[in-house]
């Protein structure tokens, strides 16, 4: 286990049949160094159940020699070197990585743990780890599919009344059977989708069109070969069924005919027996031949059933997109909305703050609370603070400069003309419809 996943990480010690090691890409779960940790944490935990010699029952650590980690490998059938010089090969090889992943979770679910991505040998592969979580006995034989039914195949012959030598030999064949299966599945959801063939790598680099053509002839031709390798596995079982019950049959002719000579009768019945059986056989091959294709047409039915709901949740996620395509483009809309009601406002302030401030600022030249500098008639000289503060914020000064300039030359030359009461008087009253506008911008009055 030390040694794959030390290869795996790229360990200098373990690396030694990669000209330039580089990193591995995690695509899948933790990195390689977390499946060590994961591993090491639930071996620690686990235990397994023994019997004593005295009848007693222990609980016993995990033995060095156990099975602790399932991994499998699989392989991209174009060189590394092509798929890093073309986007389009690149896109590809992602897409064939992320149906392996999809391939891996459906078989293995939570117990997959990690998968990477080798890119620095001739082709590029990945790798993928399995562990036994949440079993005690830490055993990762029984998470491959095959492992399990070759035991299931040999405890029901055991069951049965088969001795070892028997039972082992019908695991072997289940276990190939399974191994079989699980590769026609890998095919179907990997190798297809992607152009490949299910018996080796052969794809070339073609032009677009031709990949296209060359990846649907592809489909058709695993198909036809799936079609007649089940045809010929079928005819081959039946064939040898004939042939066992025909050499059968004609060693009892054979014996029969050794009697001849005791009877014309009997050989007469002997040859009308031996016109039966080649009737039979014929019958059982035609039999058969009907059985074989009546579950060809069963598999037919039910990959068109299965097309036919792959189509249907297709259109099911396709108008779900729509209508959530469609409720972000309102939500869009009304914030747009909400955007322009904001600014619409805040302008409106503005102008209402600057509308407040330009009268306080007429109000101060008339109380002496505005006035302009001495020593520098361009400069304005405003008490109050705040007032101050917001005309500058607004950069009003310099717009009304000239009116404030105007208004506090003419209250000079008439205040100069009146007595310090009519100057009250006056001002009072000049003053008076100023801060009536000032009080109605600040809502003091309706």
């Amino acid at each position: 286990m030390e040694q794959v996943l030390e290869e795996a990480a790229r360990a200098p010690a373990f690396s030694t049949h990669v000209e330039k090691p580089t990193p591995p890409e995690t695509i899948f779960g933790v990195p390689v160094e977390e499946v060590r940790r994961l591993h090491d944490e639930m071996v620690a935990s686990g235990s397994v159940q023994v019997t004593l010699k005295d009848g007693r029952t222990a609980s016993r650590g995990i033995r060095k020699d156990r099975h602790t980690l399932l991994t499998a490998v699989a392989s991209y059938p174009v060189p590394s070197a092509l798929v890093s010089a073309s986007p389009e090969a690149q896109e590809d090889c992602e897409s064939w990585c992320n149906r392996n992943v999809k391939w891996l979770k459906a078989k293995f679910g939570d117990k997959l743990v990690s998968v990477i991505t080798h890119s620095d040998e001739e082709y590029p592969h990945l790798h993928a780890y399995i562990l036994p979580l949440n079993d005690p006995t830490c055993s990762a034989r029984r998470l491959n599919p095959a492992w399990r039914v070759k035991e299931e195949a040999m405890e029901k012959a055991r069951a049965d009344g088969h001795d070892d030598k028997v039972a082992l030999k019908m695991g072997n064949t289940a276990y190939r059977a399974k191994g079989r299966e699980i590769q026609d599945d890998y095919f179907e959801e990997v190798g297809l989708p992607c152009g490949l063939t299910r018996t080796g790598p052969k794809r070339r680099r073609l032009s677009r069109q031709q990949w296209k053509t060359e990846k649907d002839a592809a489909r058709r031709e695993a198909k036809v070969l799936r079609d007649m390798e089940a045809r010929l596995d079928a005819l081959v079982e039946a064939e040898d069924g004939l042939e066992a019950s025909l050499a059968i049959k004609a060693e009892e002719i054979a014996e029969k005919l050794d009697l001849a000579d005791q009877s014309l009768e009997e050989a007469e019945a002997d040859r009308a027996e031996a016109k039966r059986l080649r009737e039979q056989a014929a019958r059982d091959a035609q039999n058969a031949e009907a059985r074989i294709q009546r579950q060809l047409d069963q598999k037919q039915e039910a990959l068109e059933a299965l097309h036919r709901q792959q189509r249907e949740a297709e259109r099911a996620d396709l108008h779900r997109a729509r209508l959530e395509a469609e409720k972000e483009a309102r939500r869009l809309r009304d914030a747009q909305a909400q955007i322009n009601q904001d600014r619409a406002d805040a302008l409106r302030n503005a102008a209402e703050e600057a509308a407040r401030v330009v009268l306080e600022l007429f109000l101060g030249v008339l109380d002496g609370a505005v006035r302009p500098d001495p020593a520098a008639p361009r400069v304005w000289i405003i008490r109050d603070d705040d007032l101050r503060e917001r005309a500058k914020r607004l950069d009003l000064i310099e717009l009304i400069k000239d009116t404030m300039k105007v208004l506090h030359d003419a209250w000079t030359q008439l205040s100069e003309r009146l007595s310090p009461s009519e100057q009250a008087a006056a001002s009072e009253q000049i003053a008076e419809p100023v801060k009536a506008a000032v009080d109605r911008q600040q809502g003091n009055q309706p």
